[in-house]
């Protein structure tokens, strides 16, 4: 297995020092290639065999079911984590006076979807992080949060979260769009029912593209938000098509999306993933939170942190406040060469598996100027 610390060369980078993984990760050299493979399916269809439309789908199950802790068939093919966290909150049956509760700074995709319910009578419930477990009572329905705080890169401990909702029976709903890849997560240890996950970020691959875990518990639980004909079962046999019957393939499969091979996204999708679980995540974690180390420890004084560096609440990311203008800050970084993030009033930095620790002193070199 290669060495977390020598994988610079699997990537395409340019000049610039690239810090915003948790925006935008970088897509390996080999998933580049197995998207430029695809296209010449497209070129030439007469290469393209019937049996990619569902071999290419369950090679992104089986590769992101290892990064997931899980079996293959509890996942589905996304297009982002919205996917994952609509599947629950449009696909259960509310009633007034059902208890949800949601973190307070919750990024968009996993927050704004109970606002709606709230308008029908559902409690819904915005808490900080420190007050999920507290918040959650006998008569809560779901409780949905982010693994990891887009803005700080704090990580909620998803075990004790978890165990608090089987008690009471509650939907957990995790989305992991900012862990999974380059935070360890077990899907099925922590409790969860759902987790979403968006792909273009930890995952590196295509904007468009992602997975969603389904517990086996509440696959029949939730309703199918479209049908798609490709997770029947025989739909595999394109010479009997016409004789299939509406049975759904075992497991989360059929919630995948619609044209769920979309072979130029799928191919890139399932080489980065297979990337990612050669590698390993918890060499990746490793390497990342030694060049965050290195970069708090090299901090001028006239930049704070603020992100929690207790080692249970860290991630990928940190939270960065100079005393000057934060805005000049960025855009100076920017113009030497240093992509970071300008998000909820701090400069977030978010190094991942290509990022070197030379990397880290040019970052600390233009704090310094």
């Amino acid at each position: 297995m290669s060495s977390v610390l020598d994988l610079q060369h699997q990537f395409e980078l340019g000049d610039r020092v690239y810090l915003d993984g948790a925006a935008h990760g970088p897509m390996p050299r080999r998933s580049l290639e197995a998207a430029r493979a695809a296209l010449d399916w497209k070129r030439d269809p007469s290469t393209l065999e019937d049996a990619e439309y569902f071999r290419l789908p369950d090679r992104v199950r089986a590769a992101s079911a290892e990064l997931l802790h899980c079996a293959p068939e509890s996942v589905a093919v996304a297009t982002g984590a919205s996917h994952g966290i609509s599947l629950v909150a449009c696909g259960l049956d509310f009633d007034p006076g059902d208890h949800v509760v949601v973190l307070r700074d919750g990024f968009p995709a996993i927050a704004l979807p109970w606002r709606d319910l709230a308008r029908r009578g559902v409690d819904v419930e915005f808490v900080d992080a420190d007050a999920v477990v507290d918040a959650i009572r006998a008569n809560t329905r779901v409780v949905a949060v982010d693994h990891v705080n887009f803005a700080t890169g704090r990580q909620l401990d998803l075990d004790l979260i978890g165990a608090r909702c089987r008690a009471v029976g509650a939907v957990f709903v995790v989305d992991a769009s900012q862990s999974l890849g380059v935070v360890p997560l077990d899907a099925i240890r922590c409790g969860a029912a759902v987790v979403a996950v968006a792909g273009y970020k930890w995952l590196l691959s295509p904007y468009g593209t992602g997975v969603t875990y389904v517990h086996p518990d509440w696959v029949e639980r939730f309703r199918l938000p479209t049908f798609n004909w490709a997770t029947i079962i025989g739909a595999d046999d394109f010479n009997k098509l016409v004789d299939l019957e509406p049975r759904q393939r075992p497991g989360a499969i059929r919630f995948d999306v619609p044209e769920t091979a979309a072979f130029i996204h799928g191919r890139a999708l399932a080489e980065s993933l297979e990337f990612l679980a050669e590698v390993g995540v918890e060499r990746i974690n490793a390497h990342v939170i030694a060049l965050l180390d290195r970069m708090v420890e090299g901090l001028p004084r006239t930049v704070r942190v603020e992100s929690s560096l207790e080692s249970a609440e860290r991630s990928a990311i940190i939270r960065l406040v100079p005393d000057s203008d934060v805005r000049a800050m960025y855009e100076r970084l920017y113009a030497a060469g240093i992509k970071v993030s300008l998000r909820e009033g701090g400069l977030r930095v978010a190094p991942g598996v290509w990022n070197t620790a030379a990397d880290i002193d040019r970052l600390l070199a233009g704090l310094s100027e």
